[in-house]
């Protein structure tokens, strides 16, 4: 199931997704702060699930283009 680095990266991004998102760590930026007039809470919320969709991205389409290319090499050399 596990084969692949792509597949141990998004495992481990989902570990590091559940703890940003648990309520321990989520209570600890419930504090009265405002950034540019926004709350700290819904700020930090909205950034780090965000962050977290833009690394899924990232580790989900980069590893296919190197695989997709090293494929490619592999076909071209027969």
């Amino acid at each position: 199931m596990l084969d692949g680095l792509r597949s141990q990266r998004l495992l481990a991004l989902f570990a590091a997704g559940w703890l940003l998102l648990n309520l321990p760590l989520i209570a600890l930026w419930d504090q009265p702060v405002r950034v540019g007039g926004v709350p700290l809470f819904p700020l930090a919320l909205f950034v780090g699930w965000g962050a977290l969709i833009a690394v899924a991205a990232w580790v989900a389409e980069g590893r296919v283009a190197e695989e997709d290319l090293a494929s490619d090499d592999a076909d071209g050399a027969d």
